[in-house]
């Protein structure tokens, strides 16, 4: 077995809020803010936080369930209750990195929230600014909200089984079988997802993917039966009942 060793890279250059985003904090007047950031940021945020108190905003972070250190945020993140703290009184998230993957997981979080809080992105490398709202993933969640209530009419599901470390959960998506007895469930195991060999198996009427909750979300073209999460799938007549930004769309 070949050893592999993973590395941080921190990023050796200057963090701290753009002039645009401290404009558009004041403008907005947040009193209370979730800070959140990619790995590569999270041990140079000391000015982001001094900045934050000069503007008289309270912020509040936390060591996410799969993230290594404090503040950390992870693409996978796309649960209020990955973050190991109540976000709910936040006005608004505020994130420290570049690139859209890893914040679009603070917009795919609220998908089950009453009431929308946009993302602030500042990101250090560029200085720029970017507002990330529930519009960016509208299309997304209305293709998500369809395969929720797929699942629940179909007697037929395919569960896709990844046995890559850290997202193998062949056990706990056994516990759908006890929640919905009516259903016959099929377990397709491998170390990639290959989106290609899916129409292979014209049986399964949907699909429950129980790898990274991205797969479920982004990559919901590729699956022309449809795709949901296998924790939303354990919950789907919850999700569907209830008043939230999913059930808006």
């Amino acid at each position: 077995m070949v050893k592999v060793l993973f590395l941080d890279a921190p990023f050796t250059g200057k963090v701290e809020l753009s002039q645009d985003t401290i404009s558009y904090l004041k403008e907005k007047q947040y009193k209370k803010i979730a800070l959140y950031g990619s790995v590569q940021f999270c041990n140079q945020l000391d000015k982001v936080h001094e900045q934050l108190k000069e503007l008289n905003i309270e912020f509040i972070t936390s060591k996410p369930k799969r993230a290594q250190i404090v503040s950390q945020l992870l693409g996978c993140d796309n649960f209020q209750d990955s973050f190991n703290v109540d976000l709910t009184e936040v006005d608004a998230y505020l994130y420290i990195g570049d690139g859209k993957f890893h914040p679009l997981a603070l917009v795919y979080a609220q998908k089950d929230s009453s009431k929308w809080k946009e993302v602030i992105c500042n990101d250090p490398i560029s200085g720029q600014m970017l507002l990330l709202d529930w519009k960016h993933i509208e299309k997304i969640l209305r293709k998500y909200k369809a395969s929720l209530k797929k699942f629940l009419t179909v007697d037929t599901v395919g569960v896709i089984v990844t046995i890559k470390p850290g997202q193998e959960q062949f056990k706990p998506s056994l516990v759908l079988e006890k929640k919905y007895p009516d259903k016959k469930f099929y377990y397709f195991i491998d170390n990639n997802v290959s989106f290609d060999q899916l129409e292979n198996f014209p049986f399964v009427k949907i699909w429950v993917n129980t790898a990274c909750p991205r797969v479920g979300f982004d990559d919901q073209e590729k699956f022309l039966k449809g795709v949901l999460n296998m924790n939303d799938a354990y919950q789907a007549v919850e999700l569907l009942s209830k008043e939230s930004i999913l059930t808006r769309v």
